[in-house]
């Protein structure tokens, strides 16, 4: 699992909701980057997972409902969810990043 520059992950589909702090995530990936859409900022980490999905940790920085992170993934060819199988991009997150399945609060979709 990579590191990469947040401006790759563009359209997306939400993978899973993870049970994640935003301290946790500092210490395992440094600082998070931060994006903005029109509910305003947000934590964002993106990685390239082995297979070449786009996989993306997003948090709102300021009116996040409730604490952990949403997995996000995407296709990093066509910049959308094409091809995303969600409970393949959850199952490879989890294994690349040394989390457990009891990480996993919400799974999308349901």
């Amino acid at each position: 699992m990579e590191r990469v520059d947040a401006s790759l992950l563009r359209r997306n589909v939400q993978v899973a909701y993870l049970d994640l702090s935003t301290e946790e995530a500092i210490r395992r990936w440094g600082e998070p980057e931060v994006t903005w859409d029109d509910l305003g900022p947000w934590n964002t980490f993106v990685f390239r997972l082995a297979d070449g999905t786009l996989a993306g940790l997003v948090r709102e920085v300021e009116n996040a409902p409730k604490p952990g992170y949403i997995l996000v993934a995407a296709n990093e060819e066509t910049s959308t969810p094409a091809g995303i199988d969600t409970a393949e991009a959850l199952a490879a997150f989890l294994s690349e990043a040394d989390f457990d399945e009891g990480r996993v609060r919400l799974r999308w979709p349901r």
